[in-house]
């Protein structure tokens, strides 16, 4: 199931629920069948006890026929089993087909998400995220399972008993209309005020899950400084919260049950003193057996009906859930117009031109521009630095250059290609990125390096992992590519880490290389390691190193230096050396053992 992007029309809560029945209709179509069948079975079978008990009171009894009284006796406990295989039946057939559209919803949240652009997930919290997947598709889950597909089978039985009770008596049945109003208007009051908690409740537990994913980020950083108890102590302010619309509900919940279960007794005292009074003081006769059986009509009508308004109660709390999904479909989405299979030579111009960018600019939000009008041709195989303090827009290019933001104007062109437009695929096999913070995920060295990519094999990942130097540590591990890396990769060094990532961005042999902060924070011999290795990797290929300080360059042919989101002075090192100008500054400042990264 795929969503339209919602530039094209907000989706609605209903609509939703729509498309995903009427997905799931296709692929199980026998099994809807089988519950409308189930459904109009356990109708009849709550009209075949009241039935066999005006027989039992009204004709066997009298006419004292026991063999009689016997075999509806024997009818009475058979209905009773078959409504409870078939009751089985139902809850069987109605969770199946909840599941299995649960499933879609989280296939198409899946779907969803993998194309939002970056600026949503600067602008979300993870734990808001994290909240959408699981505890509101959760809330979800009843909607299907027991709460709208239940609902239509508990509506075919109030039609059906609603239909005898009128047969045997249409002013009694007056008086049970009356009942199912005040019901229904007790139940729509109800379930306003439980949406409203329900939705505050949903907000409570995106806050919670928020700050527990802060929290166990940075847990290393709060037990180093001892801060456990002042964020147990922040913990409570999302806690208290959550509470306080948890109590809000259960009040409505609790109220809600009291109210049907006493409307429900009024109404057949009602009836049976106004059945009895029939039969003595007019001309509509009513027997004890009719009575009777309008009474267990009565309650078994009301059982459905209750069976709604709970249902009501579970739709409203999904309806929360199923409102911040909504909410969550309704974002954006991302329309690049992909441009497919793109092979290796064809990023080769005869301009020479590996990369050339156009009077750019760029910013995370049109408050606020990082980047004016930068321009810069990058040459084919040359390796080139953007240097320049933190804040001054050096990230930002890379992130443009890389394809994962489009600029607010002016173009990139990596030969030609617009690599906001390239699927995955075709720009992991143009551009290689070594991010400034190594993310490391739990799994094995090989799942590291390939991102379970299935098309990478064992010749290119060994081949990678040598040209960076870690062939040898990884075969002397007990289970070698196989190895399990742990949370956050706990069993790497920060430096094995770094070149693990770097394995990573070269395993398919792109011939453009980003490196962001390659050396940030590494001693010197570390340092030297990783300078080995992109000098290794970095033969026939476009390399762009982006730093705060001169001795994170390696090997450029060309310095770029950016303040303030504009190229202020580009060249040669040897070149540079020799003008006064931001180089100089920069260099004279390293030399003095000032950092340029504040």
């Amino acid at each position: 199931m795929t969503l339209t992007p919602t530039n094209r029309g907000k989706q609605y809560p209903f609509s939703l629920i729509l498309k995903m029945l009427a997905n799931t209709w296709r692929r199980l179509r026998i099994f809807y069948i089988a519950l409308a069948v189930t459904a109009l079975i356990l109708t009849l079978l709550e009209l075949l006890p009241p039935i066999l008990l005006r027989s039992i009171l009204d004709i066997y009894l009298k006419e004292g026929q026991m063999s009689q009284i016997w075999q509806a006796a024997a009818y009475y406990l058979a209905a009773a089993v078959g409504s409870s295989f078939f009751a089985f039946g139902q809850t069987y057939l109605t969770t199946y087909i909840g599941q299995n559209i649960l499933m879609d919803l989280r296939l198409l949240m899946a779907n969803h998400i993998s194309k939002l652009p970056m600026n949503y997930y600067n602008r979300t919290p993870v734990g808001e995220i994290m909240s959408y997947m699981s505890s509101d598709v959760d809330s979800v889950n009843a909607l299907f399972s027991s709460g709208l597909i239940s609902g239509f089978t508990d509506l075919m039985k109030v039609f059906g008993i609603a239909t005898a009770m009128y047969l045997i008596s249409p002013r009694l049945f007056l008086v049970a209309l009356l009942a199912i109003a005040a019901i229904f208007m007790a139940a729509n009051y109800f379930r306003r005020n439980i949406l409203k908690a329900q939705m505050e409740i949903r907000k409570a537990v995106g806050k919670i899950n928020t700050y527990l994913q802060e929290l166990f980020n940075g847990v290393r950083v709060i037990k180093c400084y001892v801060k456990e108890d002042a964020y147990e102590d922040k913990f409570q302010v999302p806690l208290r919260e959550h509470l306080k619309s948890i109590n809000h509900a259960a009040v409505f919940d609790s109220y809600f049950p009291c109210v049907t279960q006493t409307i429900r007794a009024i109404t057949i005292a009602t009836i049976i003193l106004l059945g009895a009074r029939t039969g003595n003081m007019d001309n509509t006769i009513l027997t004890i057996g009719s009575l009777a059986a309008f009474a267990d009509l009565v309650s078994r009508l009301l059982g459905p009906i209750e069976a709604l308004s709970q249902e009501f109660q579970t739709i409203q709390q999904a309806m929360a859930g199923l409102k911040r999904i909504n909410g969550f479909l309704d974002e954006e989405v991302e329309e690049k117009g992909e441009l497919h299979h793109i092979d290796h030579p064809l990023t080769q111009t005869k301009s020479g031109i590996a990369i050339r960018i156009k009077e750019v600019s760029f910013g995370y939000s049109k408050e606020k521009t990082v980047l004016k009008g930068v321009c810069l041709d990058i040459e084919e195989g040359k390796k080139v630095a953007i240097v320049g303090r933190t804040g001054a827009g050096k990230t930002s290019l890379m992130n443009l250059i890389a394809g994962l933001y489009r600029p607010l104007e002016g173009e990139i062109c990596l030969s030609g290609i617009d690599p906001y437009r390239l699927c995955p695929e075709d720009r992991r096999r143009l551009i290689g990125i070594v991010p400034q913070n190594t993310q490391i995920f739990e799994g094995t060295i090989r799942e590291n390096i390939t991102l379970r990519d299935e098309r990478i094999t064992q010749e290119e990942i060994e081949k990678a992992a040598k040209l960076v130097g870690l062939h040898e540590l990884i075969v002397s591990l007990a289970d070698g590519y196989d190895t399990m890396l742990g949370i956050q990769g706990i069993k790497l060094s920060f430096g094995q880490g770094q070149l693990l990532s770097l394995a990573r961005a070269v395993v398919t042999d792109p011939p453009i290389l980003l490196l962001d902060e390659p050396t940030s924070g590494m001693d010197a011999l570390t340092e030297s390691v990783i300078f080995d290795a992109f000098r290794a990797v970095g033969n026939q290929r476009t390399i762009i190193t982006i730093s705060h300080r001169l001795s994170g360059i390696i090997d450029a042919n060309v310095v770029y230096i950016i303040a303030s989101g504009k190229i202020v002075q580009s060249g040669s090192p040897e070149k540079l050396a020799g003008e006064k100008g931001w180089y100089n500054v920069f260099r004279q400042l390293e030399d003095l053992g000032w950092r340029l990264d504040i």
